[in-house]
């Protein structure tokens, strides 16, 4: 009667994944796999050996080395996977969430395929390496074995992170929705900020001019009440230099002319006399000059305030991994913030200018050369403000129609 020897062995894997993948939306979970075989032995004469733990070991490396590459396979499909939801995310909410689990739900059902093939493919290895195990040990020729491979898996989940992240998503595009209000708040006051200041500019400017023209009218009366009649060679845009020449003039008429006057008198008296002609015109410029500095002060805090707010909104949307169109709606921020860095240079321009008409208000302004004020007045005309005014309101318009677009699909 034959006599046989049945040797077994069971080994297992805690998770066949052992390396898990960084992975940001999705949570892979264990799989177990417990492989037990045994081989029956038979010899006519004896009871066989067992077989030994050296060529149990040499199975079980066969059987190990099939499941290692479904291990790869399942680690593959889920970083793809991963990204897949990952790409959904950009837009969270509860229908990207939807099409995340269905997408789920698919590769779980091929993960669970491909689990019972890599059963049969462990089983078919190690009964094809004791073939090869038994071409070259004759005790084994006979021998047969019994393999069982069975996988404990549970199935891929959606990470708390995505729950998380549509969670947060409508509140996020309220807080940039808030912002960007703001923004286009800020953008209308400025707007209408904006509308006075043509007026007040034509107001300054009308106002110098009314003045020039009375002084240089005054500064030729000085001249007559000294007795001066000839003016040839003078002009009265340059009033220093016209009243040092009319006193010139004075003095080669002698007696009759001076009256007994020395030059530095009779240059006083015309000082004094276009100065107190001019006092009221001269005051009618200053306060031309204060209002349109006060508006200009004025608008630029509120481009100030708009160019804060721009950047809070670009640096939230940038930073954001709830918005899909975070990075653009950032660049269309920074377009805001970019013409009303524009327009804060154009209103810096307009402040230095109303400072240098401070030469022209103080000692009512015989000092300067009106060439000097017409060449400021007609700079500061070309500085328009109205471009990039223009440009910073579209952009506002641009991010506030972004926004809405967002809150919508988050709704």
């Amino acid at each position: 009667m034959a006599k046989t020897t049945v040797t077994k062995h069971k080994f297992y894997v805690v998770d066949l994944i052992r390396s898990k993948p960084k992975l940001e939306y999705i949570e892979i979970p264990k799989y177990r796999v417990d492989v037990e075989f045994e081989i029956t032995k038979s010899g006519k004469l004896k009871k066989p050996a067992p077989v030994p733990s050296t060529a149990l070991k040499r199975l079980e490396d066969a059987g190990m080395k099939v499941l290692e590459d479904y291990e790869k396979t399942i680690t593959q499909e889920a970083v793809r996977l991963d990204k897949k939801v990952g790409e959904l995310m950009k837009t969270p909410g509860k229908k990207s969430q939807d099409e995340a689990e269905k997408l789920i739900q698919g590769v779980n059902q091929s993960i669970k395929n491909a689990m019972a093939s890599a059963e049969g493919a462990a089983k078919v290895a190690i009964e094809k390496k004791l073939k090869d195990e038994a071409n070259k040990d004759k005790l084994l020729k006979e021998a047969r074995i019994k393999t069982t491979v069975k996988v404990t898996m549970g199935v891929i989940k959606i990470s708390g992170a995505v729950a998380r992240l549509v969670a947060s998503s409508g509140a996020d595009a309220m807080a940039y929705k808030t912002i960007a209000k703001q923004v286009y708040s800020l953008g209308k006051e400025l707007q209408q900020q904006l509308k006075g200041e043509e007026k007040l500019r034509k107001d300054l400017y009308k106002a110098i001019q009314n003045y020039m023209k009375l002084r240089e009218s005054v500064i030729m009366q000085a001249a007559e009440r000294q007795g001066i009649t000839d003016t040839s060679g003078i002009s009265p845009k340059k009033p220093l230099e016209a009243i040092k020449k009319f006193t010139a003039k004075a003095i080669a008429m002698g007696e009759e002319v001076t009256k007994g006057k020395d030059p530095k008198t009779i240059a006083k008296n015309m000082l004094d006399f276009a100065a107190k002609a001019v006092k009221g015109k001269a005051e009618d410029a200053k306060k031309a000059r204060e209002k349109y500095r006060e508006h200009t002060t004025k608008t630029r805090h509120k481009v100030d305030d708009l160019g804060a707010s721009a950047d809070k909104l670009m640096k939230a949307a940038r930073g954001s991994k709830t918005l899909k169109e975070g990075i653009k709606l950032g660049a269309e921020c920074m377009n805001v913030k970019r013409s009303a860095s524009e327009l804060s240079k154009k209103l810096e321009d307009r402040e230095n200018f109303l400072n240098d008409m401070n030469a022209l208000m103080e000692g009512n302004g015989l000092k300067v050369d009106d060439t000097a004020i017409i060449d400021k007045i007609k700079a500061l005309d070309k500085k328009t403000i109205a471009t990039e005014a223009k440009n910073m309101f579209t952009n506002i318009k641009t991010v506030k129609g972004m926004i809405d677009n967002i809150s919508d699909a988050v709704g």
